[in-house]
């Protein structure tokens, strides 16, 4: 048993390896400009060991951003405890999701490709972005409903159009800010969202 608890650590330690290494270097390179045998000698394995974890280029592709995700949401504490709305806590997230990702450019935008289809992302990531959007748009949705249910905001609120606007406005600002460098797309979300906040407070009158 001790041996295959030693082999079951192993191999997740290489497979965290493998995702910090890939991630590196699709960010740096992009998706075509990075090779597993690349992959395999940054992380000082063969091309086989990579394999042996992820099936394809592809498959590493879509692990490095899921595991991207998950960095970003542990960042922000995603999970901690919050008093007050949790629509506004959800906002509070929003802004700093978008904080982190204008500190890396580069995976941002290796991101951003995978959305829009490019050449430069397999269909298979562009498939796990797409999910990834809806499954984002359907949790605010979702949070923002609890929250007016609750009387913590507005009742006649349309959370489905607010959880709409917010993604349709970080994946349009993330595109221009990606033409432009120099357009501040972290204090425009925060614009949005402050607006949003007074919008959705409730009626004490």
């Amino acid at each position: 048993m001790a041996r295959t608890r030693d082999a079951e650590q192993a191999g997740e330690a290489r497979r965290s390896l493998i995702l910090a290494v890939a991630m590196k270097l699709f960010a740096e390179n992009g998706y075509r400009g990075t090779s597993l045998a690349a992959v395999a000698e940054a992380a000082g394995i063969t091309r086989s060991g990579v394999l042996h974890h992820f099936s394809s280029k592809e498959a590493l592709l879509s692990a490095v951003l899921a595991a991207r995700d998950e960095q970003a949401f542990d960042a922000v504490e995603v999970d901690r405890e919050y008093e007050g709305a949790a629509a506004l806590r959800a906002l509070e997230i929003v802004d700093r999701l978008v904080a982190r990702s204008a500190s890396n450019r580069e995976f941002t935008r290796l991101s951003h490709l995978a959305l829009f289809g490019s050449a430069d992302a397999p269909e298979l990531a562009q498939d796990w972005s797409n999910e990834r959007l809806r499954t984002y748009r359907d949790n605010l949705a979702r949070v923002i409903e609890e929250s007016a249910a609750a009387g913590e905001i507005r009742a006649d609120i349309d959370a489905g159009a607010i959880a709409l606007l917010l993604v349709g406005a970080i994946t349009g600002l993330t595109e221009l800010w990606l033409r432009d460098e120099s357009l501040d797309m972290v204090a425009a979300v925060r614009t949005l969202t402050d607006v949003l906040r007074r919008d959705i407070a409730p009626d004490r009158g």
